[in-house]
């Protein structure tokens, strides 16, 4: 996928005279650029690990990754019906809220509410207002 990635931002097309740094594709090449090589790394270090296939309950681990997984799922569904700022508010609530270790109810409003503020706006002004990016 990160190949795909990188081939089709190499192939967009430029603005201006500024060349490469004026390509659309800059941005996402450079990202599908690193998720290649750290795929790699990742590949080369996991040659020795074997899987253990066992039919007992989930480890703390696996049920994680599970519960990211339908956090993002609920994002993505979510999103189109309430707007980004509110579905981007609510799911990193919900990721503070679930996996913090402290979990009292102050330090969660406070915090956790606080901080989802604070990114759900920074992200807001620097993705729609600085980079342009239309948000859905």
């Amino acid at each position: 996928v990160s190949l795909y990635a990188l081939i089709a931002s190499i192939r967009m097309p430029y603005f201006g005279d500024a060349g490469a740094l004026s390509s659309p594709g800059l941005t996402p090449g450079l990202v599908a650029l690193f998720m290649l090589v750290l795929s790699a790394v990742l590949m080369l270090r996991s040659r020795r690990f074997r899987l253990p296939f066992t039919l007992t309950a989930p480890s703390v681990e696996a049920r994680r990754v599970l519960t990211v997984f339908g956090l993002v799922f609920l994002y993505v569904l979510l999103m189109p019906w309430i707007g980004y700022a509110l579905a981007t508010f609510l799911m990193l609530f919900a990721f503070q809220a679930i996996f913090v270790a402290r979990r009292d109810l102050r330090f969660l409003l406070i915090w956790a509410g606080g901080l989802s503020l604070a990114l759900t706006a920074a992200l807001t002004y620097v993705f729609g207002h600085i980079f342009l990016i239309p948000l859905p």
